[in-house]
């Protein structure tokens, strides 16, 4: 599942899925670009690791959510690079809150990140790669956006991730048979949001797991591994549960 030399730009790669996303791929020999919202050691922390064994790696700082951000992030890729292989829309929040709760600001924090970044990234993305004649856009997911994934207290984030589902088909629709889109959903995972969970609900959490586990950032990149490949050509449109069957349950 070679990714050699391909450029691969993913969106919220400074930790968790995103970081050991921009690891596995370097490891595999892309040219990949981290990005954060702003300069910030783990950023830097992952490029230094994917540098120091000998992989390719660089950052560049911008907010996926201001257009003003992404022309500029896109443009310099284009200019260093002429081209853009593989773009991972990975960045997102999560605010739990309780629906009687709710205020616009907080669909408004969620959106802007969740699906707007989605969007604009997408958008500058598809211009660099229908010049070029190929390419493939990859979107994190989610088990909650699933139809009967859902959860209570989590509704503005679970209408995000339903949303970039519908944008991941559609925009296939759209963008074929140039450019494969499509998404990696990946259920409760071990990531920084684990770390906060209440003992019942990480206990939950594995319970509902077929394989008894949470997912782990090295199954969702994996997962995007194989997508982005040779491997993955002829697949688009598609959304690749990746949950260990906890949708199931």
């Amino acid at each position: 599942m070679s990714v050699s030399e391909k450029v691969v730009f993913i969106t919220g790669s400074s930790s968790g899925i995103g970081a050991a996303t921009a690891m596995l791929f370097a490891k595999e020999g892309a040219r990949v670009i981290i990005n954060a919202r702003s300069k910030s050691e783990e950023a830097d922390e992952v490029v230094s690791v994917i540098t120091k064994t000998g992989g390719k790696a660089e950052l560049m700082v911008g907010d996926v959510s201001i257009p003003s951000d992404v022309d500029d992030i896109f443009g310099r890729i284009e200019e260093k690079y002429q081209r853009l292989d593989v773009l991972i829309n990975n960045a997102g929040i999560d605010r739990p809150k309780k629906f009687l709760e709710l205020a616009i600001k907080d669909w408004d924090e969620t959106l802007k990140i969740n699906l707007y970044g989605v969007f604009l990234c997408s958008q500058a993305a598809a211009k660099i790669m229908l010049k070029n004649g190929s390419g493939k856009i990859l979107n994190t997911a989610s088990v909650r956006g699933l139809y009967h994934c859902g959860r209570k207290g989590n509704l503005v984030y679970t209408v995000s991730k339903s949303a970039v589902i519908s944008f991941t088909t559609t925009l296939a629709k759209e963008l074929a048979p140039v450019i494969n889109v499509n998404a990696v959903a990946p259920g409760p995972s071990n990531t920084r949001i684990s770390k906060v969970w209440s003992p019942r609900t990480k206990k939950h959490n594995i319970e509902h797991s077929l394989l008894k586990r949470l997912t782990e950032p090295s199954d969702i990149a994996s997962a995007f591994l194989f997508l982005a490949s040779d491997s993955g050509n002829g697949i688009t449109g598609e959304v690749l549960v990746v949950d260990g069957g906890y949708n199931l349950s």
